[in-house]
């Protein structure tokens, strides 16, 4: 059975393996040298900062891959992707490599192999779930020894004592990269309240409670005489945002409100409200900590992984706090808490009360200061320096 297993596994592995190499992009020139390589072409929030002709994209999704490089590879019998990539590398001979993907494993290498620092970024919220926290094949048991990123920026602390007990290398909390260069006009917000929808079409457990929750932030903002609006997660969608509507249309009694806004990011909607809710969101989580007043209501049942993406359930905040709850349970006495803690607390109280707690989830770092000062301590200008 373990026989047929492993063949199985193999001939998978070999079936994509064809995929990759007959869908990608080929070419046929060495890359040229540079000053950055940006490891992995998707997701690259350092582009604000970085001029057009100083990089060069080491693509990690079979989008492309170079041919000469590859054939160096062969020659030298050297056949794994860190060897493409330590070749690849070489030839562009930058003076930083960064990439916003904290799981690549093949990155946490780079460094000790080729001798070029590397800058890695915390991509998005952590749960005790994810494959990179749970799977222990992402960091071996001696993987300290081996993992190196010279510079590794983070949301927190929490995520940084568990890194560092991983890889070795400079460790900073930065909060979220992208988060820290937005701004927030606070005076100019409108005295509504807006509900981050995390419906989800494809998956159910996502959905769960959803629009129950929605429902009782309704009747509690028409009492306070408040204006309650949905930010849709499916707005761009056509197909999918009918079912999204429907779904919060089963419970819903009274018209309701959907902002539909296409050609504005989901960011630059919720600036413009005072009152931001929603069962879990990084986005929510980035308003808080740019001083924002928000609420965070979670009721997954405890077979839902998505119980474990509530606010501070990584970090061990707790079940509740002053603006987040979660439970494996609707509790109406609890949404009714949450919401009247959030209109009714003033800035100074809410600052007092919470800077701590939402520093331990997500710090900030305004203008990314500190991704700056590692530029400048490396001698390397950027477009806006």
């Amino acid at each position: 059975m373990v026989l047929i297993d492993k063949i199985f596994f193999d001939l998978k592995r070999f079936i994509f393996l064809i995929k990759y190499l007959f869908f990608c992009r080929w070419k046929f020139t060495l890359p040229k040298k540079n000053k950055f390589i940006l490891f992995d072409g998707i997701y690259n929030p350092f582009l604000k900062y970085l001029k057009k002709n100083d990089f060069t994209y080491l693509y990690r999704r079979g989008e492309e891959i170079n041919f000469i490089v590859l054939l160096k590879c062969l020659i030298k019998f050297k056949f794994s992707s860190l060897d493409y990539c330590a070749e690849f590398i070489k030839h562009v001979s930058p003076k930083l490599i960064l990439t916003a993907f904290d799981y690549h494993t093949i990155f946490y290498k780079l460094s000790k192999k080729t001798g070029i620092k590397t800058l890695m970024l915390q991509k998005g919220k952590r749960s005790k779930i994810d494959g990179i926290i749970k799977d222990k094949t992402y960091f071996p048991e001696n993987s300290k020894n081996f993992f190196f990123v010279d510079y590794v920026l983070l949301y927190n602390d929490f995520t940084k004592s568990f890194y560092s007990k991983t890889i070795k290398g400079n460790f900073y909390t930065i909060g979220s990269f992208e988060n820290n260069i937005k701004k927030i006009n606070f005076s100019n917000q409108k005295k509504e309240i807006i509900f981050v929808s995390n419906y989800s079409c494809t998956n159910d457990k996502k959905s769960e409670n959803e629009d129950i929750v929605a429902y009782h932030l309704n009747n509690l903002a028409k009492k306070e005489k408040i204006k309650f609006n949905i930010l849709p997660r499916y707005r761009k969608d056509k197909k999918n945002l009918i079912k999204e509507k429907n779904f919060y249309k089963r419970v819903f009694k009274n018209k309701i409100n959907f902002i539909l806004d296409k050609n504005v990011t989901s960011y630059n909607i919720i600036l413009k409200y005072k009152y931001l809710f929603a069962t879990y969101s990084t986005l929510v989580a980035e308003f808080l900590a740019k001083g924002g007043k928000a609420g965070l209501i979670n009721f997954k049942s405890r077979n839902n992984d998505i119980y474990h993406y509530s606010y501070g359930a990584f970090e061990g905040l707790g079940k509740k706090g002053t603006f987040w709850c979660s439970f494996n349970k609707c509790n109406t006495s609890e949404i009714k808490r949450v919401f009247n803690y959030v209109l009714k607390t003033n800035k100074f109280t809410w600052f007092m009360q919470n800077n701590k707690n939402i520093k331990k989830v997500i710090d900030y770092d305004k203008n990314n200061s500190i991704f700056l000062n590692i530029l400048k301590e490396n001698n390397i200008t950027t477009k806006n320096a």
